[in-house]
């Protein structure tokens, strides 16, 4: 009578301790079902999705997934940053361009590390692409925008920036309307899409790089002046786009 008390138990909290460690996804934004979602064995991201439901205001080119075990590789990569502004304010640079290395320091402190990795969020092509329709994991976090009407370019210049999209226009067309900031580079920027996208393009008319339009929601990075960073932080642009791919559209996005 013990023993099978004693099993009973023991079958009793393995289940509790089961259920307690029951694998699970969060949703939201533009989704039908938001919250909580469990994963089955073997589930994907467009098992998550189904059970979602994005809605037709949903903008999956901004979807994002953030990962918990991407937080540390990330908070590594934002100190790196924040390292090599450090080494730029000890170093004797351009007038311009020491004048900007202080905003950036308190620009950078305001961006969060998300977890994001880049990944599709358009449950029909995730249908076809088994590749793109990735292992869920347990923490995992979808986030589904709506769309937004705007880019912004940052980084190098004189405060915020921000634009009303226009269909097929170029990065490089943006900086027109924005005030550049002394200490810029002027021959490249970088592009990043709303789905984490990252392209470096020439701007100048030596480089110029052709049919690069930006999708609603995209970000224009722009860069110092690489060639006054080359002996102390040559990877710092390259750097800082990377991390900004890692921000994404919040869930309540006009």
């Amino acid at each position: 009578m013990r023993a099978a008390l004693l099993s009973a138990m023991c079958g009793l909290l393995l289940s509790l301790s089961t259920a307690a460690h029951a694998q699970q996804a969060w949703v939201e934004g533009a989704v039908r079902q938001p919250g909580a979602i469990a994963l089955g064995a073997d589930a994907r991201f467009l098992d998550v999705l189904l059970v979602a439901g994005p809605t037709e205001e949903a903008y999956p080119l901004g979807g994002a997934v953030l990962r918990p075990t991407e937080l540390a590789a990330q908070h590594r990569m934002k100190a790196g940053l924040e390292y090599d502004l450090e080494a730029l304010a000890a170093t004797r640079l351009p007038a311009e361009i020491a004048s900007q290395v202080p905003r950036l320091q308190a620009w950078l402190k305001t961006l969060p590390v998300t977890g994001r990795v880049r990944a599709d969020m358009d449950p029909r092509r995730l249908e076809l692409d088994r590749f793109s329709n990735r292992p869920a994991a347990d923490g995992d976090r979808f986030v589904y925008p709506r769309r937004p009407r705007t880019i912004r370019v940052v980084g190098s210049v004189a405060g915020q920036c921000e634009l009303a999209h226009t269909p097929l226009r170029e990065a490089a067309d943006y900086l027109r309307d924005c005030t550049i900031a002394a200490g810029a580079d002027r021959d490249w920027v970088y592009a990043i899409q709303p789905d984490g996208e990252v392209q470096r393009l020439g701007i100048a008319p030596w480089n110029r790089s052709n049919g690069q339009a930006l999708a609603p929601g995209a970000l224009v990075y722009v860069p110092l002046d690489e060639r006054a960073l080359r002996d102390v932080a040559p990877d710092f642009n390259a750097d800082m786009a990377a991390f900004l791919a890692t921000q994404y559209l919040p869930a309540e996005v006009p």
